[in-house]
């Protein structure tokens, strides 16, 4: 039985150098030459300096090559050294989503399972009588992932983070959990499904908890899943939800290199386009070999920031995308009774999960305003006079099994239970705490017979091609389950040739071949799974974007 073996993918040199500005480089070497080479090439150019520094170097391990801080003097002398074959300036890598949406949200089921319209949309439910993605290994090149989520943690194979040089990539932003939901949130009768909720998840974290990074990241990120893949065997898949507009060779090679290993790259197109100027694809996206994806919305318009070109391969869903957030930081948060859904907004602090009951009217919370029904019930509170926090605390007292604050103004819901003045704050146990408008408020008490439910979870909408590339990518998973003899080319090619035609009859820029389709793209690996005659297996090789023609087209 192989066992998976975590490998570091660089190693940090301390070094001394003069003290003068520096920049990030990737420094290329020659095909095969010793990762030793690299130690020796900075030894070299530090020479007798007395300045120390670190370098940060990132030495990969099957890319031939390293980055480091370098002054362009220093640089100058690598590009002389013998065994270099360039070197060259990163370029700023970030995350190609965010604007947290509540427009989704208000669709949120409070009991069971939710299924994000995207699901549908790329037919994944079709697929998953015959495969959810078993077998096959996605890797998510992001902010990180948040392995412990509920929905996540069962598909969770491991992962790595390129700024720690650990095997711990925790996200510390929300974008890579978001991403990785969509791909594969565990059908687990709760939180929301993925497209390939059968599939290994692989998280790697190449971006900052700000969403911002570096092409050298990425490329390390690359040079990582490669290993895996060479350690692991198996089918693989790279999902990008980010970039910019700049290329650099280092990073195409990486991806040629992941090419000629069988790795399939998926990526977001970009979000800088208008309703009046369309944007040229963004990089990593935009390389030869990448699945390119933009955006629509749940009636297969284009989305009006998403970007576009010849290097546009398909869309997918990338508005008010419903999925995993880090735990602790849900953002949906909801209030129903027996005639409306109310969609309202958790204060920071909050407890997290669900519960239902009647509620009883508390005031403002002062003391004396909480009644001896309130115990085993639903708080409401006005806003005014006191804090939330001393609100929420005296509710708790009292017995009540959650809280809701109804606003007294038209202020945005932005509340929370934590006040830097008290240290207990942050460990509190708080109980569920959820803002409504003072509109929505109102509502409610108007009928206070009724049961309400009310929930927090570690979920949220955003807008983004980031949003997009993981649904492709969570259809190739689909895809080359039914298939796992076929050859990255393959699946890719398939994926195109079946992809739905929206815009311009056959291929456009603004939606490449069209949208993705999980079902056609089965019936094409493998029709016999669904019950159709055997066909001959897809081209191996496709005959290029503009050209290749698929259902719908013309």
């Amino acid at each position: 039985m192989r066992r998976a073996v975590a490998v570091a993918v660089f190693l940090l040199f301390p070094t001394l150098a003069a003290a003068s500005a520096t920049e990030r480089y990737v420094v290329s070497l020659e095909r095969g030459t010793s990762p030793l080479r690299g130690t020796a090439l900075l030894r070299d150019i530090d020479g007798e300096a007395a300045v120390p520094r670190e370098r940060a170097v990132l030495r990969f391990r099957v890319l031939d090559g390293f980055a480091a801080d370098l002054t362009a003097e220093e640089a100058a002398r690598l590009r002389r050294s013998p065994g270099v074959r360039y070197v060259e300036q990163v370029v700023e890598r970030r995350i190609l989503g965010g604007g947290l949406s509540a427009a989704a949200d208000a669709s949120w089921s409070l009991s069971g399972q939710n299924v994000p319209f995207g699901i549908d949309l790329v037919r994944a439910r079709d697929v998953w009588s015959v495969t959810r993605g078993e077998s096959v290994n996605v890797a998510v090149l992001d902010t990180g992932v948040d392995y412990k989520h509920p929905d996540l943690a069962g598909v969770w194979a491991g992962g790595f983070n390129t700024y720690a040089q650990s095997n711990d990539p925790m996200d510390d932003n929300n974008h890579g959990t978001h991403v990785a939901g969509t791909i594969a949130a565990m059908d687990n009768d709760f939180g929301v499904v993925g497209v390939a909720p059968g599939v290994k998840l692989w998280g790697v974290k190449v971006l900052r908890g700000d969403g911002v990074g570096s092409s050298d990241r990425v490329i390390a990120g690359i040079d990582w899943v490669i290993q895996q893949k060479r350690l692991l065997g198996g089918n693989w898949i790279i999902n990008l939800s980010l970039g910019s507009a700049g290329s650099t060779t280092a990073e195409r090679e990486a991806i040629e290199r992941a090419n000629t290993e069988g790795i399939l790259i998926v990526a977001a197109s970009g979000n800088e386009s208008t309703a009046t100027m369309p944007a040229a694809v963004s990089y990593p996206a935009a390389y030869p070999g990448v699945l390119a994806v933009g955006a629509v919305n749940e009636i297969r318009q284009l989305a009006a920031f998403s970007n576009q070109g010849p290097e546009l391969a398909l869309v997918a869903p990338g508005v008010d995308v419903m999925s995993t957030l880090r735990v602790g930081a849900g953002k949906v948060a909801a209030v129903q009774n027996r005639t409306t859904f109310f969609t309202g907004s958790a204060l920071e602090g909050s407890g997290r999960g669900e519960t239902s009951g009647e509620f009883v009217f508390c005031g403002i919370g002062n003391e004396g305003q909480f009644p001896s029904e309130v115990a085993g019930r639903i708080a409401v509170i006005n806003r005014g006079e006191i804090t939330f926090a001393l609100k929420a605390k005296r509710a708790k007292e009292a017995g009540a099994t959650a809280v809701i604050i109804v606003n007294n103004n038209t202020d945005p819901l932005n509340f929370t239970l934590i006040d830097p003045a008290d240290p207990t704050a942050a460990t509190f146990d708080w109980p569920i705490t959820i803002a409504l408008t003072q509109s929505d408020g109102q509502a409610l008490l108007a009928r206070p017979a009724d049961t309400i439910k009310m929930a927090i979870d570690d979920y949220g909408s955003l807008n983004g091609t980031s949003m997009a590339s993981p649904h492709a990518a969570g259809v190739a998973a689909l895809a080359w389950a039914l298939a796992p003899r076929a050859t990255a080319s393959q699946i890719r090619n398939a994926l195109i040739l079946t992809a739905s035609d929206l815009g311009a009859p056959g291929f456009d820029t603004a939606y490449g071949h069209g949208l993705i389709d999980a079902l056609e793209a089965g019936k094409m690996l493998n029709p016999a799974a669904f019950g159709l005659p055997s066909t001959p297996e897809p081209d191996p090789e496709p005959s290029g974007r503009r050209t290749l023609r698929r259902r719908g087209g013309s």
